[in-house]
Protein backbone atom coordinates (compact mmCIF):
# COMPACT_ATOMS: atom_id res chain seq x y z
CA UNK A 1 0.00 0.00 0.00
CA UNK A 2 1.19 3.60 -0.86
CA UNK A 3 2.58 5.31 2.36
CA UNK A 4 3.79 8.54 0.60
CA UNK A 5 1.29 10.95 1.99
CA UNK A 6 1.90 15.21 2.44
CA UNK A 7 1.20 14.51 6.43
CA UNK A 8 0.47 12.21 9.19
CA UNK A 9 -2.83 12.91 9.65
CA UNK A 10 -3.55 12.31 5.69
CA UNK A 11 -1.31 8.96 5.71
CA UNK A 12 -3.62 8.13 9.26
CA UNK A 13 -6.72 8.57 7.78
CA UNK A 14 -5.56 6.67 4.51
CA UNK A 15 -4.57 3.64 6.74
CA UNK A 16 -6.43 2.99 9.33
CA UNK A 17 -10.06 5.41 8.51
CA UNK A 18 -12.02 3.04 9.90
CA UNK A 19 -10.52 3.55 13.50
CA UNK A 20 -10.72 7.38 13.31
CA UNK A 21 -14.33 7.99 14.13
CA UNK A 22 -16.90 10.03 16.44
CA UNK A 23 -16.39 7.61 18.70
CA UNK A 24 -12.70 7.68 19.39
CA UNK A 25 -12.90 11.33 19.16
CA UNK A 26 -15.69 11.14 22.31
CA UNK A 27 -13.63 8.86 24.44
CA UNK A 28 -10.22 10.69 23.37
CA UNK A 29 -11.96 14.32 24.90
CA UNK A 30 -12.49 12.09 28.13
CA UNK A 31 -9.08 10.74 28.43
CA UNK A 32 -7.97 14.86 27.59
CA UNK A 33 -9.85 15.36 31.03
CA UNK A 34 -7.75 13.03 33.04
CA UNK A 35 -4.97 13.99 31.41
CA UNK A 36 -5.74 17.47 32.87
CA UNK A 37 -6.33 16.32 35.82
CA UNK A 38 -3.10 14.77 36.43
CA UNK A 39 -1.17 17.46 35.30
CA UNK A 40 -3.11 20.11 37.37
CA UNK A 41 -2.48 17.66 40.67
CA UNK A 42 1.24 17.20 39.64
CA UNK A 43 1.78 21.15 39.30
CA UNK A 44 -0.25 21.88 42.49
CA UNK A 45 1.83 19.09 44.68
CA UNK A 46 5.33 19.64 42.64
CA UNK A 47 4.90 15.76 41.28
CA UNK A 48 6.82 15.34 38.27
CA UNK A 49 5.29 13.27 35.57
CA UNK A 50 5.74 12.68 31.70
CA UNK A 51 3.12 11.75 28.88
CA UNK A 52 4.83 8.53 27.93
CA UNK A 53 4.20 5.46 25.32
CA UNK A 54 2.39 6.03 22.65
CA UNK A 55 0.29 9.48 24.03
CA UNK A 56 4.20 11.12 24.29
CA UNK A 57 4.82 9.70 20.55
CA UNK A 58 0.91 11.01 19.01
CA UNK A 59 2.22 14.69 20.62
CA UNK A 60 5.45 14.25 19.12
CA UNK A 61 3.85 13.67 15.72
CA UNK A 62 -0.02 14.59 16.00
CA UNK A 63 0.04 17.14 18.45
CA UNK A 64 -2.46 15.14 20.33
CA UNK A 65 -3.87 11.81 20.68
CA UNK A 66 -2.48 9.21 18.06
CA UNK A 67 -5.95 9.39 15.87
CA UNK A 68 -7.23 5.85 16.51
CA UNK A 69 -5.95 5.81 20.53
CA UNK A 70 -8.09 4.92 23.09
CA UNK A 71 -6.46 4.99 25.53
CA UNK A 72 -3.37 7.28 27.53
CA UNK A 73 -0.47 6.82 29.15
CA UNK A 74 2.10 8.89 31.78
CA UNK A 75 4.46 7.83 33.84
CA UNK A 76 6.24 9.70 37.19
CA UNK A 77 9.47 8.89 39.03
CA UNK A 78 9.32 6.24 42.28
CA UNK A 79 9.34 9.10 44.47
CA UNK A 80 6.39 11.27 43.45
CA UNK A 81 4.31 7.93 42.07
CA UNK A 82 4.41 6.57 45.35
CA UNK A 83 2.97 10.05 47.09
CA UNK A 84 0.25 10.26 43.83
CA UNK A 85 -0.58 6.73 44.79
CA UNK A 86 -1.08 7.57 48.44
CA UNK A 87 -2.91 11.16 47.76
CA UNK A 88 -4.10 10.92 44.87
CA UNK A 89 -7.90 10.48 45.57
CA UNK A 90 -7.81 13.72 48.06
CA UNK A 91 -6.43 15.84 45.29
CA UNK A 92 -8.35 14.47 42.27
CA UNK A 93 -11.70 16.14 41.22
CA UNK A 94 -14.43 14.24 42.21
CA UNK A 95 -15.30 12.13 39.09
CA UNK A 96 -11.83 10.84 38.76
CA UNK A 97 -10.04 7.72 40.79
CA UNK A 98 -7.11 6.39 41.44
CA UNK A 99 -6.84 2.54 41.02
CA UNK A 100 -3.99 0.70 41.89
CA UNK A 101 -2.24 -2.54 43.20
CA UNK A 102 -4.30 -4.30 45.78
CA UNK A 103 -6.73 -1.43 46.00
CA UNK A 104 -9.57 -2.53 45.01
CA UNK A 105 -8.41 -6.38 46.17
CA UNK A 106 -9.42 -7.31 42.61
CA UNK A 107 -7.42 -4.88 40.72
CA UNK A 108 -5.53 -6.76 38.45
CA UNK A 109 -2.37 -4.63 36.69
CA UNK A 110 1.02 -4.32 38.55
CA UNK A 111 0.77 -0.17 37.71
CA UNK A 112 -1.72 2.26 38.70
CA UNK A 113 -5.01 4.07 36.64
CA UNK A 114 -6.82 7.23 37.20
CA UNK A 115 -10.13 6.56 35.76
CA UNK A 116 -13.66 8.20 35.01
CA UNK A 117 -16.25 7.49 37.69
CA UNK A 118 -18.84 8.53 35.42
CA UNK A 119 -18.25 6.23 32.98
CA UNK A 120 -17.49 2.32 32.57
CA UNK A 121 -14.39 0.21 31.50
CA UNK A 122 -14.18 -3.59 31.00
CA UNK A 123 -10.72 -4.78 29.86
CA UNK A 124 -10.73 -6.97 27.08
CA UNK A 125 -8.97 -9.58 29.06
CA UNK A 126 -10.96 -11.94 30.94
CA UNK A 127 -10.30 -9.95 34.57
CA UNK A 128 -13.45 -9.81 36.80
CA UNK A 129 -12.73 -6.32 37.37
CA UNK A 130 -14.66 -3.49 36.01
CA UNK A 131 -13.93 0.25 36.82
CA UNK A 132 -14.24 3.93 34.37
CA UNK A 133 -12.09 4.65 31.39
CA UNK A 134 -8.71 5.05 32.65
CA UNK A 135 -5.26 6.90 31.92
CA UNK A 136 -2.44 4.24 32.63
CA UNK A 137 0.30 5.57 35.40
CA UNK A 138 3.34 3.75 35.12
CA UNK A 139 6.22 4.08 38.05
CA UNK A 140 9.88 4.75 36.45
CA UNK A 141 12.28 2.81 38.69
CA UNK A 142 16.01 2.45 38.57
CA UNK A 143 17.69 -0.15 36.63
CA UNK A 144 21.45 -1.75 36.63
CA UNK A 145 23.74 -1.97 33.36
CA UNK A 146 23.64 -5.05 31.45
CA UNK A 147 24.04 -8.40 33.03
CA UNK A 148 23.25 -11.25 35.28
CA UNK A 149 21.82 -8.57 37.85
CA UNK A 150 19.07 -7.22 35.06
CA UNK A 151 18.76 -10.88 33.88
CA UNK A 152 17.74 -12.20 37.34
CA UNK A 153 15.76 -8.66 38.03
CA UNK A 154 13.39 -9.30 34.20
CA UNK A 155 13.06 -13.18 35.09
CA UNK A 156 11.77 -12.67 38.45
CA UNK A 157 9.21 -9.71 37.09
CA UNK A 158 8.17 -12.07 34.24
CA UNK A 159 7.67 -14.76 36.65
CA UNK A 160 5.29 -12.71 39.12
CA UNK A 161 3.43 -11.13 36.46
CA UNK A 162 2.68 -14.01 34.86
CA UNK A 163 1.43 -15.81 38.55
CA UNK A 164 -0.52 -12.47 38.69
CA UNK A 165 -2.27 -12.71 35.77
CA UNK A 166 -3.34 -16.28 36.36
CA UNK A 167 -4.18 -15.35 39.92
CA UNK A 168 -6.91 -13.06 38.76
CA UNK A 169 -8.43 -14.39 35.39
CA UNK A 170 -11.09 -16.33 34.66
CA UNK A 171 -10.17 -19.99 35.01
CA UNK A 172 -12.36 -21.41 33.00
CA UNK A 173 -12.28 -19.05 29.30
CA UNK A 174 -10.44 -21.37 27.74
CA UNK A 175 -12.82 -24.26 29.14
CA UNK A 176 -12.09 -27.24 31.58
CA UNK A 177 -8.70 -28.58 31.87
CA UNK A 178 -5.52 -28.38 32.96
CA UNK A 179 -5.27 -24.85 32.25
CA UNK A 180 -8.44 -24.07 34.23
CA UNK A 181 -6.59 -26.48 37.23
CA UNK A 182 -3.42 -24.68 37.69
CA UNK A 183 -4.91 -21.18 37.66
CA UNK A 184 -7.33 -22.26 40.47
CA UNK A 185 -4.19 -23.73 42.00
CA UNK A 186 -2.30 -20.42 41.60
CA UNK A 187 -5.11 -18.61 43.21
CA UNK A 188 -5.21 -20.97 46.12
CA UNK A 189 -1.29 -20.53 46.65
CA UNK A 190 -0.54 -17.29 45.64
CA UNK A 191 -2.97 -14.46 46.73
CA UNK A 192 -2.95 -11.70 44.44
CA UNK A 193 -2.22 -9.38 46.94
CA UNK A 194 1.13 -11.56 47.75
CA UNK A 195 1.97 -11.48 44.31
CA UNK A 196 1.44 -7.51 43.55
CA UNK A 197 3.46 -7.24 46.87
CA UNK A 198 6.55 -9.24 44.99
CA UNK A 199 5.98 -7.35 41.45
CA UNK A 200 7.09 -3.98 43.81
CA UNK A 201 9.73 -5.43 45.69
CA UNK A 202 11.39 -6.65 42.29
CA UNK A 203 10.58 -2.55 40.26
CA UNK A 204 12.56 -1.30 43.64
CA UNK A 205 15.19 -3.29 43.60
CA UNK A 206 17.39 -0.63 42.40
CA UNK A 207 16.71 2.71 43.71
CA UNK A 208 15.47 5.49 41.41
CA UNK A 209 17.86 8.20 42.99
CA UNK A 210 21.35 6.75 42.37
CA UNK A 211 20.56 5.03 39.34
CA UNK A 212 21.78 5.92 36.09
CA UNK A 213 19.50 4.21 34.16
CA UNK A 214 15.69 4.43 34.40
CA UNK A 215 13.09 1.20 33.80
CA UNK A 216 9.94 1.16 32.49
CA UNK A 217 9.15 -2.33 34.47
CA UNK A 218 6.36 -2.95 32.33
CA UNK A 219 8.21 -2.75 28.80
CA UNK A 220 10.54 -5.06 27.45
CA UNK A 221 14.30 -4.33 28.52
CA UNK A 222 15.54 -3.73 24.91
CA UNK A 223 12.40 -1.20 25.04
CA UNK A 224 12.05 -0.08 28.21
CA UNK A 225 15.87 1.00 29.79
CA UNK A 226 17.23 4.64 29.14
CA UNK A 227 19.30 6.98 30.60
CA UNK A 228 18.12 9.49 33.53
CA UNK A 229 18.93 11.92 31.42
CA UNK A 230 16.44 11.27 28.31
CA UNK A 231 13.83 11.49 31.07
CA UNK A 232 15.32 14.31 33.04
CA UNK A 233 13.13 17.40 34.56
CA UNK A 234 9.61 17.28 33.02
CA UNK A 235 9.17 19.58 29.44
CA UNK A 236 6.17 21.76 28.29
CA UNK A 237 4.62 20.35 25.50
CA UNK A 238 1.85 20.90 23.14
CA UNK A 239 -1.30 18.22 23.51
CA UNK A 240 -4.50 18.44 21.89
CA UNK A 241 -4.73 21.87 22.46
CA UNK A 242 -3.10 21.73 26.12
CA UNK A 243 0.20 22.42 27.37
CA UNK A 244 1.19 18.78 29.05
CA UNK A 245 4.58 17.47 30.18
CA UNK A 246 7.18 15.15 28.86
CA UNK A 247 10.24 13.67 29.17
CA UNK A 248 13.49 15.88 28.52
CA UNK A 249 14.69 14.62 25.06
CA UNK A 250 10.79 12.84 23.85
CA UNK A 251 12.75 12.68 20.10
CA UNK A 252 15.53 9.95 22.00
CA UNK A 253 12.98 8.11 23.65
CA UNK A 254 10.61 7.66 21.04
CA UNK A 255 13.57 6.60 18.74
CA UNK A 256 14.48 4.13 21.44
CA UNK A 257 10.82 2.56 21.72
CA UNK A 258 9.31 2.97 18.20
CA UNK A 259 12.58 3.92 15.51
CA UNK A 260 11.30 5.96 12.89
CA UNK A 261 8.30 6.64 14.96
CA UNK A 262 6.95 9.88 12.57
CA UNK A 263 5.95 6.65 10.22
CA UNK A 264 2.43 5.87 10.46
CA UNK A 265 2.30 1.81 11.15
CA UNK A 266 0.36 -0.46 8.91
CA UNK A 267 -0.98 -2.34 11.73
CA UNK A 268 -2.30 -0.97 14.55
CA UNK A 269 -3.27 -2.33 17.90
CA UNK A 270 -7.02 -3.54 18.62
CA UNK A 271 -9.04 -1.59 21.10
CA UNK A 272 -7.80 -2.64 24.65
CA UNK A 273 -11.82 -2.85 26.09
CA UNK A 274 -14.72 -5.68 25.48
CA UNK A 275 -17.39 -3.15 26.88
CA UNK A 276 -17.55 0.68 27.04
CA UNK A 277 -19.96 3.26 28.38
CA UNK A 278 -19.53 6.60 28.27
CA UNK A 279 -22.90 7.98 29.92
CA UNK A 280 -23.01 5.12 32.82
CA UNK A 281 -20.68 5.23 35.82
CA UNK A 282 -19.23 1.97 36.46
CA UNK A 283 -20.99 1.44 40.09
CA UNK A 284 -24.45 2.06 38.44
CA UNK A 285 -23.24 -1.00 35.69
CA UNK A 286 -22.47 -3.18 38.63
CA UNK A 287 -25.33 -2.78 40.73
CA UNK A 288 -27.72 -3.77 37.69
CA UNK A 289 -25.42 -6.90 37.13
CA UNK A 290 -26.21 -7.78 40.49
CA UNK A 291 -30.12 -6.85 40.21
CA UNK A 292 -30.07 -8.64 36.94
CA UNK A 293 -28.40 -11.67 38.54
CA UNK A 294 -30.57 -12.10 41.19
CA UNK A 295 -34.10 -12.08 38.86
CA UNK A 296 -32.07 -14.89 36.84
CA UNK A 297 -31.65 -17.08 40.52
Amino acid sequence: METNYSNPEEQAKALHGDRINEETREIQQHLLGILKAIDQVCREHHLRYYLFAGTMLGAMRHKGFVPWDDDADVAMPRPDYEVFLKHANEWLPERYELVSPGHPDNYPYCFARVQDGNTTYIPRRSFPFVGGLPVDVFPIDGMVGPGFRRWWHYFRYRLYWKLLYFSQTDPYKHGKGFRSVMTIAIRKILPPLFLHRKVKEVCMEFKYEGSALLADNDNRPERGILPKEVYGDPTPIEFAGETLMTVADPDAYLRYCYGNYMEIPKVIPQTFFRYLSLDKPWREYLKEQEEQEVRNV
